[in-house]
């Protein structure tokens, strides 16, 4: 089940989901001048990395054309390190309306923050003399940030203050605490260490229509067992 708006995720924080809200449909300035990513902190499981593909989208799709909008099925992959528009016509050209780079800092991976920052440096020096490659932003998802050492966190520090204002990150953690707090003053910060179980059950129900012939009582077992871990979660419930 992939998320196809902020409606279909659950967050710890109701005011936090209301300021995403307003981000994605332009109330409020995104990315500003104090603020130019997301930081997306919680437990294992929780949709992080899934709801930083989907602000991408949402964001670009607010800032496109009224013909572009009607035209084009906007979805993502969050299995792909690009955001990608499907046009309903299959023999019309493929359309990526962002520039979208996913970036894993885990411990096993390969991504040093040399290579991350030298690869943010080239795509924004590009967009400078060219443009986005697609969309109004450069997209960056730093996955697992709290794997770098305090160092290179400092070095991602510096690139995200001297960024363009067309670049826009996304920090997921499981760790708060392990962030650098510049990097953290640099972000809207978004807690996912999920909610009460009704919460859940809203957004399942809404999805998984075999679902109303349980009762919330034994959904609210199903959402307990599973301890707010969506991959569990689900495949609990499609063996329902």
């Amino acid at each position: 089940m992939l998320p196809a708006s902020i409606d279909d995720v659950v967050f710890t924080n109701s005011a936090e989901e209301r300021h995403l809200k307003r981000l994605v449909t332009g109330e409020l300035a995104f990315p500003s001048h104090a603020k130019s990513g997301v930081m997306l902190y919680g437990k294992y499981g929780t949709g992080k990395t899934t709801l930083a593909h989907l602000l991408a989208v949402l964001l670009e799709y607010q800032l496109a054309e009224a013909a572009e909008k009607k035209a084009y099925n906007w979805c993502y992959d969050y299995r792909s390190t690009q955001v990608s528009v499907t046009p309903e016509q299959t023999e019309a050209p493929c359309v990526t309306p962002a520039s979208f780079t996913l970036i894993n800092c885990g411990k096993h991976h390969s991504n040093s923050s040399t290579s991350v920052v030298q690869r943010i440096d080239e795509v924004s020096r590009h967009s400078l003399k060219y443009g986005c490659v697609a969309g109004s932003f450069n997209h960056f998802v730093l996955d697992e940030l709290d794997c770098w050492s305090e160092a290179a966190q400092a070095n991602l520090k510096g690139v995200i203050t001297e960024s363009p204002s067309w670049n826009v990150f996304y920090v997921t953690t499981n760790k708060r605490h392990a962030i650098d707090e510049g990097i953290i003053s640099r972000c809207v910060s978004v807690e996912m260490n999920g909610s009460d179980a009704q919460q859940h059950m809203r957004v399942l129900r809404q999805h998984y229509k075999h679902l109303t012939k349980y009762t919330d009582e034994q959904l609210t077992g199903v959402v307990s067992a599973s301890g707010g871990d969506w991959r569990e979660l689900e495949d609990a419930v499609c063996r329902l």
